[in-house]
């Protein structure tokens, strides 16, 4: 894991290079090749020998590469290539480089992994560029003016122009509607993300990207397989990619919530190592409600771990600040907050480990999913009942303490009446079109990226649709990007084996009725864990890693409402109506409507304006 940096010119600005110190802390090199200059931040995991170092330039000294993230096949990559190129190292740095100068593009087919990275071939003065699949690991760009920039994290780029591009208005929208900016926008207005699974070549003064894998294009592959094959099948992809993704040379672990995720990881940890597996667990001092330390304890005990248990009593005012640092844009999801203080507790101990993110896009665990199943037997109602009924459910009070099962009800009442692509929008985000409208004094019109996603899909089949539009669209820009952002700023590399790419293709390919089946969530993820793990882990609700951001906001964060949102604040800078947003503020803390999220998203807003415009 580490930081990469490039641009087509010369600078003296060594703050550049710096910039992304917290993504690799153990080497900090840059080259000037060609038209380009590149740079990297070394977090060593695998191969700590010097030549390992980056960025790298081949034996013929033609090629020149930056990466970050890990690609786990390396090894086999290798075997294939070792006879045609002299290998100098074990890492898998040099693995791509030369598969790139023996594949070309078509190289990124080779990688399984999590990966980032830039080549440069300096005879014909050419780019190339590549995301991974699922978007683990980030990349923005700038490409104006016949300035190419590239890097990890915005804030080099603007470090490299030495200003500040103009705000992104779509972005801003975007955000208060889905806690995040969605790719390939950022909150800047020129500054880019390269989408997941896409490429980009940068030659000539011309950008060209293009996509190399779509999860669609593996439905119903194996869609004649029987369950038991399919069990079988699925039980030996998810053993291998737990395992390649132990291989490290420093210290590795596994982060046990206690729920089937994160177990399922464990098992095959256990499977396939002959020492103790460490494990680590978050708990809050004040806030038992959101704890899963006993779960996870049961876990530990069970496979006879090194558990560690990390518990947190987290300022979320002092937090804020450090968070919006690290995103360089507003991102509304709290739980980014708990993976920032989980990362950095558990960097005194290890340097990598292993989570459960993933799980439910990819095994079905989500209640929206189930939700999609009540939604599709209720189709023969009259959409009109639905509106009569929305009129009583909205008359429900909600609860502010963080809780949002009845505001999650409420949504799925109040969305029967309209068209399966509007309903799920309006299931996955926050402030509503028509809110917005109150919201802002002059809102502009954003591209709805999950209506979208939705409707390009031209199949019926509700569940897998739901899951792909989440694989394309929440979680890379919510999950994964919060996944990344927390665990970099504390020079700590989080590995997902849930959502290799084989899994994901296999899971695609097969029947979706395997996902919830005979009303169990994760059917198959179940049915692989039958005697393997306790059944009451195997059966225990989904609780996931939410903070108390209701006790948060009449605590900590009480100050930033009545500072960021006053009306001298809101005023001033000039985007919203006051009046809606004391609305909103009152129908939270008058627990008729749960609005912790909102309030928070526009705290977040304005500490980034405070912090990056003002």
């Amino acid at each position: 894991m580490c930081g990469i940096i490039g641009f087509n010119f010369k600078s003296n600005n060594e703050k550049i290079f710096s910039a992304t110190f917290h993504r690799g802390p153990d080497n900090t090199s840059k080259v000037e090749v060609g038209s380009f200059t590149l740079g990297h931040n070394r977090l060593s995991i695998v191969d700590h020998n010097d030549l390992s170092n980056q960025p790298m330039i081949s034996e013929c000294g033609r090629y020149t590469i930056i990466f970050n993230g890990e690609v786990y096949n390396h090894g086999s990559i290798r075997e294939k290539l070792k006879d045609k190129y002299n290998f100098k190292t074990a890492s898998d740095t040099e693995a791509i480089l030369y598969s790139y100068i023996e594949y070309g593009e078509s190289c990124v087919d080779e990688f399984r992994g999590m990966f980032a990275f830039a080549i440069y071939d300096k005879i014909e003065d050419k780019l190339f560029c590549a995301r991974d699949r699922l978007g683990i690991k980030p990349f923005v760009y700038y490409a104006k003016d016949g300035k190419f920039i590239f890097a990890s994290e915005i804030k080099v780029i603007l470090e490299t122009l030495q200003r500040k591009p103009e705000v992104n208005q779509e972005a801003i929208a975007q955000y208060l509607h889905y806690l995040y900016v969605p790719y390939p926008n950022t909150i800047f207005q020129d500054i880019m993300k390269l989408p997941p699974a896409h490429t980009l070549t940068y030659q000539n003064g011309k950008v060209e990207i293009k996509k190399y894998w779509d999860v669609e294009n593996y439905k119903g592959k194996y869609s004649s397989m029987n369950e038991s094959d399919i069990i079988t099948s699925l039980d030996n992809i998810l053993d291998e990619s737990v395992k390649m993704r132990m291989i490290a040379d420093v210290e590795l672990g596994s982060f046990l919530s206690g729920g089937i995720d994160s177990s399922m990881i464990l098992h095959y940890m256990q499977k396939n190592s002959s020492k103790r597996i460490n494990t680590y667990t978050l708990g809050f001092k004040d806030a038992k409600k959101y704890d899963e330390t006993s779960d996870a304890k049961i876990m530990a005990d069970y496979f006879g771990t090194n558990h560690t248990e990390i518990i947190i009593d987290p300022n979320a005012a002092e937090l804020l600040p450090k968070m919006v640092s690290h995103f360089d844009e507003p991102f509304g999801n709290p739980t980014s907050l708990l993976i920032h203080e989980l990362t950095k507790e558990t960097k005194k101990l290890a340097t990598v480990a292993l989570a459960g993110d993933g799980g439910d896009e990819v095994f079905g665990g989500y209640p929206r999913y189930e939700a999609i199943l009540i939604a599709d037997k209720l189709k023969k109602v009259p959409k009109p009942l639905f509106k009569i009924a929305s009129t009583f459910t909205n008359l429900i009070p909600e609860s502010s303490s963080g809780n949002h099962r009845l505001r999650r009800i409420k949504t799925f009442v109040n969305s029967l009446s309209k068209s399966e692509d509007e309903m799920y929008e309006d299931w996955i985000s926050y402030f509503s079109d028509s809110e917005l409208n109150k919201l802002f004094k002059e809102c502009k019109s954003y591209k709805h990226i999950v209506k979208d996603t939705w409707n390009s899909q031209n199949y019926t089949d509700g569940i897998l649709k739901s899951s792909i539009v989440d694989l394309k669209t929440f979680l890379p820009n919510n999950l994964l990007s919060y996944g990344d952002a927390m665990s970099m700023a504390n020079s700590f590399e989080v590995r997902f084996p849930l959502i290799d790419h084989k899994i994901i293709e296999f899971m695609t390919g097969i029947d979706t009725r395997y996902r919830i089946k005979d009303g169990q969530t994760k059917y198959l993820m179940k049915k692989i864990l039958k005697g393997k793990i306790p059944d009451n882990i195997i059966n225990k609700p989904k609780l996931g890693l939410n903070p108390p951001m209701g006790l948060w906001l009449k605590k900590d964060l009480k100050r930033f409402i009545n500072d960021y949102l006053s009306k001298e604040s809101i005023e001033k800078r000039g985007l919203f109506n006051y009046e809606y947003i004391q609305r909103i503020i009152y129908e939270h803390e008058t627990n008729k409507r749960d609005r912790s999220l909102y309030i928070w998203a526009l705290i977040v807003l304005e500490e980034w304006f405070r912090q990056y415009i003002d």
